[in-house]
Parts: C-alpha cells; structure tokens; sequence
C-alpha cells in the first residue's frame, strides 16, 4: 500500500472480475488522448469487451489497477510478446507497455510511479529483455526517470493507409 498526500492507493493487478474498472479507464485515456466520436468509442469498448475475458486470464494482457477507497483511480497494462532473439535481446522476450492513466483528480501524487515499478517488476520476473512504449508529452518525463530512453530507429506501418 503506498500512501498519497491524502489517501491512500493500494495496487494490484487485474482480473477478470475487474473488467469493468479496466474498460473504464482505457475509454477516459482514449476520450483524453483521441478524442474519438462516440460511435468510434462503442466501436473500440465492443471490440475491448471480445479481448480482455480470453487475454487477461491467458497472459497476453497484464493490467494494473490503482484504488483509492475501493475506486479505480489508475490503470496500467503490459503485453508481453516473443520474437526471435537479437543482440540486443537475447531471450527474445519482450513487452509492449499500454493504457498508462491516472484519472485527473489524482496525478502527480505517485500513482503511476508506483504502478509502473510493479510493472517493471513483473516483466523482470517473466524475463522480458525489453519494454516498448509510446510516451505522451505529460508521461515522457516519468518514464525517462524510470530509465526509458528513446529509440529513433522504429518505424510503423498500417495496413490500407
């Protein structure tokens, strides 16, 4: 349990019993950072609703919940993958790091700190050899405290664009 400036957050990691709490969050971070029209967003949790039951309890999606008196204030989530190995990933385990988001009220209070040494956590324990993820202009400074660097050498491509 960590304590904040006036309450307290307890952190764990999410079940299928949480479900809720977690499509919750994802769609405020999707309305903060996309802005999607409402039929895209009922398209999006539709969509969220057929992954998360078989990816939760499989292990291609970890999420972590904050609480702060019995509410989800906070998620982050993690989906490890494999690929061949590399030099710079010899187990070739890695981990794409997603849906990092503290509900407004309660920024800047060590939330995400928190949820994100769990996270870190458990990817050493499962081995990864890297994390990926896309920073926010607010986020980029706790993951570069955290030990993030940026990498320029990725590009992406999306099908039919």
């Amino acid at each position: 349990m960590m304590t904040t400036s006036a309450e307290e957050f307890i952190i764990r990691k999410a079940g299928l019993a949480e479900l809720e709490d977690v499509i919750r969050l994802r769609l405020a971070l999707m309305s903060e950072l996309a802005a999607p029209r409402p039929e895209e967003l009922a398209v999006w949790e539709a969509a969220t609703r057929r992954y998360l039951p078989s990816a939760l309890p499989a292990g291609r999606f970890h999420v972590w919940l904050a609480y702060v008196g019995g509410e989800a204030v906070a998620c982050a989530g993690l989906a490890p993958y494999e690929r061949p190995p590399s030099p710079e990933g010899l187990s070739g385990l890695e981990g794409y790091i997603v849906n990092m988001y503290t509900a407004p009220a309660w920024r800047r209070r060590g939330i995400s700190r928190a949820l994100l040494a769990d996270m870190l956590d458990f990817a050493r324990e499962l081995g990864l050899g890297r994390l990926w993820l896309h920073a926010s202009r607010d986020g980029r400074p706790l993951y570069e405290a955290m030990g993030f660097s940026t990498n320029p050498t990725a590009l992406e491509w999306k099908p039919g664009v």
